[in-house]
């Protein structure tokens, strides 16, 4: 099992990686939250992945947290981006 750990956390890390580089590349503010979105889901499975490693349900609540937080500011984002009109 930590064989299949240690490569889901690796492919995390890529994805994360490839969506921060999306991120931090010129764009609409849209683009860049989109992809920092991808971060943060990145960063969840991560933390998913971690807790069947370590057998330990704390964290769990720390990627629910994560992805209420994560959900709470791509729809503030959209929010701002749909007051201002592109």
């Amino acid at each position: 099992m930590n064989t299949v750990t240690a490569i889901a956390i690796g492919m995390l890390t890529l994805a994360a990686a490839i969506n921060f580089a999306r991120a931090i590349r010129p764009g609409t503010i849209v683009d860049r939250a989109i992809a920092l979105d991808g971060v943060v889901a990145a960063i969840i499975c991560g933390l998913g992945v971690a807790a069947v490693r370590l057998q330990s349900g704390v964290m769990i609540d720390i990627a629910l947290v994560g992805g209420l937080v994560g959900f709470l500011t791509l729809t503030t984002v959209a929010r701002y981006v749909g007051r201002r009109g592109s």
